[in-house]
């Protein structure tokens, strides 16, 4: 084939955990009789909320064809090319087993929210009954050195306050803010959805929402612009060009000799 497939899943081979009909249909026309795909197929989700297996597992027993990792890409996996990020201590935003994505991409300190407000718990301060009744005082020596942003968040407020904290602290949370330290920290961000589509008649609220009000108030505090040094998730140049050499990786895995000249995205 000279052709490959890139496919949306949310809204487009599914609406939630329900299977659009036309789907199935479509995907048993993609493989052959020993459930082989005909051509490279990679499903391009800007979910980051469980590892490519787990995904893979979930399409293969909606769509009823055999899918693999190695065909799934999740808004997160651009960042396995960030390899000068992968040593250093990394505060991780999101949900699902966030250090088991992080380990899985690379990362070998990372720290979650709920890592961070454990050790520090004067600082999230918002709702009463998680303030801390008796304060203990925590050895807590890690140093976030940048800020990766996986998804969308459980308690936006807390992962808000926590995320502030670091930035203005330059790694330091619980120290004053110091605002002359500019540019912060980097920040990187998967997942640029402002809604996305579910089982609800309108769409709820995505990953891009949440970075709206990180971004703004960033700015109320510090009259400045939060900066990221990168931006992953569909739409972004960086997710196609690793989603095109995910295609070619299926190719050349095949023996499949022709050079793959066209890719339809399908979303």
């Amino acid at each position: 084939p000279s052709f490959g497939f890139l496919f949306d899943i949310d809204g487009v081979l599914v609406r939630g955990k329900t299977p659009i009909p036309a789907a199935k249909t479509a995907f048993r026309k993609l493989v052959n009789s020993q459930g082989q795909f005909l051509v490279p197929v990679v499903f391009v989700t800007n979910a980051g909320n469980c590892l490519r297996q787990k995904k893979a597992d979930q399409l293969s027993h909606l769509l009823g064809v055999p899918i693999s990792q190695d065909q799934v890409m999740m808004s997160h996996s651009p960042l396995r090319m960030f390899k000068r990020y992968h040593e250093k201590c990394v505060l991780v935003s999101g949900q699902g087993p966030l250090l088991d994505i992080a380990q899985d991409l690379g990362f070998c300190q990372p720290i979650t929210i709920d890592t961070l407000r454990e050790k520090r718990p004067l600082l999230d301060a918002v709702d009463h009954d998680r303030r801390p009744s008796v304060l203990v005082s925590a050895d807590f020596c890690f140093k976030p050195l940048s800020v990766v942003l996986f998804g969308e968040p459980v308690r936006w407020e807390t992962s808000l306050q926590l995320i502030i904290d670091v930035l203005l602290t330059s790694g330091y949370p619980g120290n004053p803010y110091e605002q002359e330290n500019y540019p912060h920290i980097p920040v990187l961000a998967c997942n640029m959805d402002l809604m996305w589509v579910a089982e609800a008649q309108s769409p709820r609220f995505g990953h891009g929402t949440f970075m709206v009000c990180l971004e703004n108030i960033y700015k109320k505090i510090t009259g400045k612009d939060l900066k990221y040094e990168a931006l992953m998730g569909k739409p972004s140049r960086l997710t196609y060009q690793y989603a095109e050499h995910l295609i070619r990786a299926q190719a050349l895995q095949r023996s499949w000799e022709q050079p793959i000249q066209t890719l339809y995205a399908v979303g």
